[in-house]
């Protein structure tokens, strides 16, 4: 009997023990790898990025609420600071709606050149943080 229960508790412990592990996998990321997404996003005529990660981080040190992060790649040159930036403007707008619904409260948009930065071992060139402002929209908060 002794062995039954030892057994028993054996195979419980095991099985929790691997769903905790999947389920930590799966919520960090491990295992997929970057870029996570890795398809295009369409913001408008003749205006597509490539949307590479996105990644929520909940509660970093230092922040009131969790974030959310998008890494894309883009046509733009990177000569054209301007225009690099209108754009992540649009793309902070279409990924703000989803990043509302899982609680965030700041969007970072970064700009991805190397497939270093893809992979998330080195820090992008160009990144702009949003907030939410009343209206549902998402206003640049650092250049």
């Amino acid at each position: 009997m002794k062995r039954a229960s030892v057994a028993v508790a054996f195979v419980f412990v095991a099985t929790v023990s691997g769903g905790l592990r999947a389920q930590a996998a799966a919520s960090s990321g491990a295992g997929a790898g970057y870029p996570n997404v890795d398809r295009p996003m369409a913001l408008g005529p003749g205006d597509t990025v490539q949307v590479l990660n996105r990644i929520v981080v909940d509660r970093a040190p230092g922040q009131r609420g969790s974030r959310m992060d998008v890494h894309y790649t883009t046509r733009i040159p990177a000569s054209d600071a301007d225009a690099r930036a209108a754009q992540a403007d649009r793309v902070a707008q279409i990924v703000g709606a989803d990043a509302w619904k899982l609680g965030a409260r700041r969007v970072t948009i970064s700009i991805c050149e190397t497939r270093a930065c893809a992979e998330t071992r080195e820090p992008p060139k160009q990144w702009w943080v949003y907030e939410r402002i009343s209206g549902g929209e998402w206003r640049r908060s650092k250049p």
